[in-house]
């Protein structure tokens, strides 16, 4: 297998692989306890079989378990769904018969949910526009408002290059999508407009994703007034009982918020969950709040098109839930820990760490499921969900620090409903012979796919095409695009006099520590909806005056 869809140079700027190297051993601090009936453990690196049963599975470490860390025990039914997640699950049926796995130096976690990302979009490599940031996405699609449009991107229908980008997300971590290209195996594609086969077992409605809810792929902007093409109408965005997924407020001007004013009245609903969402102010939030419609961000394109992304501070004070996604290759991450990656570094930077470690990897969880609707399935170790888990193993952080420091070598194994898609060699062999190898960093991995047609060659030629699936740990991806706001009124990044990287001053910025620069679409002072003096994004109450 070349090794071209990888790159492991020693430079995380070229992206360049090393080539004509044997694969490198599996990593070798497995647990050498020995396994009930004698013998050796079967399997390598940070988890081990420490006894052979005849079905289901248990998985033994640092389970982070709906109510929080613990050391325990998942148990994984032979049916692909999840019986128990405690300290003990020895109480309960099944747990007998288990295969039981044991790790060390490791975190059992939900498999991560992109939310929100154009699988059939990424056949290309990022697009490279060094400082160049546009106020609406329709000024990089069309050029539409004066501004210069981006060379296009060409969608694919290939099957092998759209393998070769959910195979991204899974050695990633990631057990689903919401995207408007997929294929079956691999990822559950939860979008409706695909194969039902695709949801890979999942019942009940799938997601009506849709991209232009305005009928505005022509470019249409309007700063005001509804005169779009043609507005979704409520019937068919909310048919199917599922979740609809519209792209709302991609921008940062009048125009941007203008789209959210015009589907307010129709489209905003408790089964909504609004892609981006950047171009919004307090007031545009509280009535997503009163909806309890939710919110998918995907922070890295955001950044990178607009410099800028959407209001999350006031979305949690508000509390609107928050789902992530990737978005595409062009602008966005190329696997969700590159996602949770950029969204951990704005929180610790930029929104006075307004968010917690668990509340950021939630996001990639149980918040995309819950945004999705999809939580009474998948996003959560619950009992009765599908087992949709990914093992990440860490040398020195812990519990969410593990999965948000991880790279693709550092995850373990992942499981779609209890099948295993990707892990440590050993330890896949062990739990399914016969998946191909994937030579990673030093380390062979393993992947089991199960998409009907296409081969694990088919995707590993498709990515040398394309972009790698992967990049070993403390490498930055090649040309990846900008997680650092940046636009001409705050090109400098935070200083010891603008901590918030937002180009006005701490002496005058009315949230000194949490990133709120002037937009258009506010004019030319910081967002301060109440007028309380208090910016809104460190405003306990944005709408209330009396409260700040």
């Amino acid at each position: 297998m070349s090794l071209a869809v990888a790159a492991c140079s020693s430079s995380g700027s070229s992206g360049e692989t090393s080539s004509g190297s044997p694969p490198g051993p599996d990593d070798g601090g497995g647990d050498s306890t020995t396994p009930d009936g004698g013998g050796p453990p079967a399997g390598t690196g940070a988890c081990s079989i420490t006894k052979e049963g005849t079905a289901g599975l248990v998985l033994k470490g640092r389970v982070l378990a709906p109510a929080g860390p613990l050391d325990g025990e998942v148990l994984v039914a032979a049916a692909g769904t999840i019986t128990c997640a405690d300290a003990s699950c020895a109480a309960s049926p099944g747990y007998a018969d288990a295969t039981v796995v044991a790790c060390t130096g490791v975190v059992i976690a939900p498999g991560l949910i992109n939310a929100h990302d154009h699988t059939d979009y990424n056949a290309h490599a990022p697009l490279v526009h060094a400082q160049k940031r546009w106020q609406h996405r329709h000024g990089w699609r069309t050029g539409a408002g004066g501004e210069t449009a981006l060379p296009k991107y060409p969608s694919t229908t290939d099957p092998k290059t759209i393998a070769a980008a959910e195979l991204r997300f899974v050695v990633g971590g990631a057990t689903a999508v919401n995207s408007s290209g997929g294929v079956p195996g691999l990822l559950r594609n939860v979008a409706s407009f695909k194969d039902k086969t695709q949801l890979e077992g999942l019942t009940g409605p799938s997601v009506f994703f849709d991209t232009f809810p305005l009928g505005d792929s022509n470019g249409t902007e309007l700063a005001t007034g509804c005169a779009y093409p043609a507005i979704r109408a409520a019937g068919t965005a909310f048919a199917g009982g599922g979740a609809y997924s519209p792209h709302i407020a991609e921008g940062i001007n009048a125009a941007a918020e203008n789209e959210f004013t015009c589907l307010k009245p129709t489209l905003v609903t408790a089964q909504t969950a609004i892609i981006h969402a950047v171009g919004l102010n307090a007031t545009d939030i509280g009535a997503i709040a009163d909806a309890k419609a939710k919110v998918i961000w995907s922070a890295r394109t955001n950044i990178d098109l607009y410099g800028n992304t959407a209001p999350v501070t006031v979305l949690k004070t508000m509390g609107v839930t928050l789902g992530l996604g990737t978005d595409w290759l062009a602008s966005g991450s190329m696997n969700m820990l590159r996602e949770l990656a950029c969204i951990d570094s704005l929180n610790d930077k930029y929104f006075g760490k307004a968010f917690d470690d668990r509340a950021l990897v939630d996001m990639a969880t149980v918040g995309s499921a819950t945004a999705l609707k999809l939580d009474s399935q998948i996003g959560s170790l619950a009992p009765g969900h599908f087992a949709d888990i990914a093992i990440f193993a860490s040398a020195t952080a812990t519990d969410y620090r593990a999965v948000l420091e991880a790279s693709p070598e550092d995850v373990v194994l992942v499981l779609r409903g209890g099948k295993v898609l990707y892990g440590d060699g050993g330890l896949v062999d062990a739990l399914a012979p016969g998946c191909g190898d994937l030579p990673m960093c030093g380390k062979t991995k393993k992947v089991c796919v199960d998409t009907p047609g296409v081969t694990l060659a088919d995707m590993v030629t498709a990515a040398g095409k394309s972009y790698p699936l992967f990049f070993c740990k403390g490498e930055t991806p090649k040309d990846e695009p900008s997680c650092v706001p940046y636009r001409d009124t705050y090109p400098s990044g935070t200083s010891a006099t603008d901590r918030d990287g937002d180009g006005v001053p701490d002496a005058t910025d009315n949230c000194p520590s949490v990133f709120n620069p002037p937009r258009p679409l506010d004019g030319t002072a910081q967002a301060d909806i109440d007028g309380d003096g208090k910016g809104d994004a460190c405003d306990a109450k944005p709408l209330d005056p009396a409260v700040q």
